[in-house]
């Protein structure tokens, strides 16, 4: 379970076996979280390629360092659906309801279009989108990205890893989901641009994932997912990794 504490995230599995319930019941705090005020993330964006090493403010006025990951890219804004009409039918036929049958099958087909993301085609783009629909599937592969491992679940959400992850993973995956966005219509994309935006935020580019959560807000209201990864960028939290500077996330140069 996810929660926020004054300016502290914590996350626990809601059991020891692998996702056999939903393994995160998003919860936000006491205060209406509907109206959401901007954070100084903005600001500290426009700072960041003038400096190697930057600060962003929180809300109490604390600072935290952000290391490797303040390179800042291009904000990239979600293409629009190119679907039909039928598409939103197929999607939802296609979320993942049977356990473990049908969870298992969509980590797998996950796992290997990150490896060849060539592979993908407009069935498994509906059928990875459908999964994306169902929350428990949802976070399974949103872990993914990092670690196959269940019990460390807590740990990749909040950024805290044992070596640095793989990042051309993590771009990878990124793309992919772009890509799925093409093949989903509105009303069905908030998952992915919470995924896009939590990867951001891993990255230490809390203005871009702010953004990206604000998108997934304006595409399904009040989506929790969403409510709880922006309440984190507007306390200023920062992903641990984000602080290591032999962890976090380095651009690479071929990009721009």
């Amino acid at each position: 379970m996810l929660t926020i504490q004054g300016n502290r995230l914590s996350a626990t599995p809601r059991t020891p076996l692998a996702y056999t319930r939903t393994p995160v019941s998003y919860m936000t705090p006491d205060e209406d979280s509907s109206n959401i005020p901007r954070s100084y993330s903005d600001h500290v964006a426009v700072m960041r390629p003038e400096r190697s090493t930057a600060r962003m403010l929180s809300r109490t006025g604390n600072t935290a360092p952000i290391y490797a990951g303040s390179n800042v890219s291009r904000f990239t804004e979600p293409a629009p659906f190119t679907g039909d009409a039928g598409t939103c039918e197929a999607i939802a036929a296609y979320r993942p309801e049977g356990w473990p049958e049908g969870l298992e099958y969509s980590r797998d087909e996950w796992v290997q279009l990150l490896g060849n993301p060539a592979t993908l085609t407009a069935r498994t783009a509906q059928q990875l989108a459908g999964a994306f629909q169902n929350p428990t599937a949802r976070d399974c592969l949103m872990t993914d990205v990092i670690t196959s491992a269940p019990d460390q679940f807590a740990a990749v959400m909040l950024g805290v890893f044992p070596v640095r992850p793989d990042w051309a993973r993590v771009d990878t995956a990124q793309e992919v989901a772009f890509e799925l966005m093409k093949a989903t219509p509105e009303g069905q994309r908030a998952p992915m641009l919470c995924l896009i935006g939590w990867l951001e935020w891993l990255k230490g580019k809390s203005s871009f994932a702010a953004r990206y959560f604000k998108l997934a807000l304006a595409d399904a209201t009040d989506y929790r997912l969403a409510v709880l990864l922006a309440e984190v960028v507007n306390r200023g939290l920062v992903a641990d990794c984000a602080r290591n500077p032999e962890q976090s996330y380095a651009r690479p140069k071929n990009r721009r």
